[in-house]
């Protein structure tokens, strides 16, 4: 399993296997004040051989500070039945959404979304943001 698009949004939802992400690319995140929610959600698209998609896997999601301290976590699973659509040993595009939008950032400061495959050689991603007081005009 590979993490092929790794995005903070401000909205992402999969739809007939399809992930659909409006304003992507987040890297700042402006509030009046803290703590304040976070208002985000991180759209993946994995690419798995078919012996991978069709096994359950597992992807954990956190949200950490930037000493590294968990602030929130999701696990979710992934599996695709294959239909007759894709030839013997074709790579599957399989899309993944994370709702973080309601979690509440502490402070303003550094913060990152890991993402972390529990798949045997699938290597971690971590997104980094950072979290503002929004300036008064």
């Amino acid at each position: 399993m590979e993490i092929r698009v790794a995005t903070l949004c401000d909205f992402a939802q999969v739809r007939e296997g399809l992930l659909f992400v409006s304003s992507a690319g987040i890297t700042r995140v402006y509030r009046e004040s803290f703590p304040a929610p976070i208002g985000v959600m991180l759209a993946l698209v994995l690419e798995m051989s078919p012996v991978e998609a069709a096994n359950a896997n597992k992807i954990r999601v956190r949200v950490e500070d930037a000493d590294g301290q968990k602030l929130a976590e999701m696990v979710g699973e992934v599996q695709v039945k294959l239909g007759s659509g894709h030839d013997p040993g074709e790579l599957v595009n399989v899309p993944f959404v994370a709702d973080f939008r309601a979690m509440k950032l502490p402070t303003p400061g550094r913060y990152q979304v890991a993402i972390h495959p529990e798949v045997e050689g699938a290597n971690p991603v971590a997104l980094g943001f950072r979290a503002a007081v929004r300036a008064k005009a």
